[in-house]
């Protein structure tokens, strides 16, 4: 449902006719059969006016349009949850990052789940995760460690 559509809607439901709606806002009734066919949209001044006569807020007249916006682009939560925490990483946390998840978006692509048709790679990504974690600089790695990582990443019935 577009905001016209909404719009439409909501000031019926009220019952207000649009010369009334017009005169309310000191605009034609033109302009609000505009809005209300999407056409053209009010002017930034007008929709707090609007909203007051309506008695509704943005999110109910412009939420199909936001959710457009979103369709590309990061939600408000994605953004806290997401990119925030990724632009804190330095690069070899990036790296990471962006290796799991080129390797999940393959396989959800191809719509397998993920105990089938796992590649060879994907298979092979535990141990991948586990040299990245060696590679780290700002902690000491022992001959001992890396051994005991290796184990458990190979010991099938600790992932089960």
């Amino acid at each position: 449902m577009s905001f016209g559509s909404r719009l439409r809607d909501k000031r019926k439901a009220l019952g207000i006719t649009q010369p009334q709606l017009a005169k309310m806002l000191n605009v034609s009734q033109s302009a609000i059969g505009s809005w209300e066919t999407d056409v053209n949209s009010p002017r930034a001044t007008l929709l707090y006016d609007l909203f007051d006569i309506l008695h509704c807020d943005a999110n109910y007249l412009f939420q199909d349009e936001t959710r457009k916006l979103y369709e590309d682009s990061a939600s408000p939560e994605e953004f806290e949850n997401i990119i925030k925490k990724y632009r804190d990483l330095d690069d070899h946390g990036q790296a990471i990052v962006n290796m799991v998840l080129e390797e999940e978006h393959k396989r959800c692509k191809k719509g397998n789940t993920p105990t089938e048709n796992i590649s060879e790679k994907t298979a092979e990504f535990p141990r991948q995760i586990t040299k990245a974690a060696h590679a780290r600089t700002d902690i000491e790695h022992t001959p001992e460690g890396k051994a005991h990582d290796d184990a458990l990443m190979e010991n099938d019935e600790y992932w089960k």
